[in-house]
């Protein structure tokens, strides 16, 4: 049950870095632009190209999540020595009707978002969950788009 466990940790990382929580990075992200983000999950320690940066909102939660997934399935936090996202980004700016995701984004009041120019961001990641005695690694590629000026703060 361990080892399956800790595989699916390593793979839901980098599948929870794609997903929707990813949001309160987003203006971030866009800040750092495109490269190489390393997220040092245990302690939320955070680095871009190799130097380190402000911790990231997401870093907050794939900390959480790892932590209450291991309590959740009796599995001793101190087993884990390494708990690492890997993040290549690469963005372009496209026009509105360029857009190919089929997503929906909405301003903090409800109103849709639309606007001229959109984010193009193409996430490939991988991760590495490691105890003592075994590596697990995890992969997942996503392409997200969204509004400039989305979410707005």
């Amino acid at each position: 049950m361990r080892r399956k466990r800790l595989q699916h940790a390593a793979d839901n990382l980098c599948q929870m870095f794609c997903g929707w929580q990813q949001a309160s990075s987003k203006h971030r992200l866009v800040e750092l632009g495109s490269g190489s983000l390393e997220i040092d999950v245990l302690s939320g320690a955070c680095r871009f190209n190799g130097a380190e940066i402000e911790r990231l909102p997401i870093a907050y939660v794939l900390g959480d999540w790892l932590g209450q997934d291991l309590q959740a399935h009796q599995i001793p936090a101190s087993s884990i020595v390494e708990a690492t996202l890997y993040a290549r980004l690469a963005f372009d700016m496209i026009p509105w009707d360029a857009k190919t995701t089929d997503s929906q984004f909405f301003w903090h009041g409800g109103e849709p978002a639309k606007a001229d120019r959109m984010h193009r961001c193409r996430f490939e990641c991988s991760s590495v969950v490691r105890t003592d005695e075994a590596r697990y690694e995890g992969k997942f590629g996503e392409v997200e788009e969204w509004p400039v000026g989305w979410p707005a703060a």
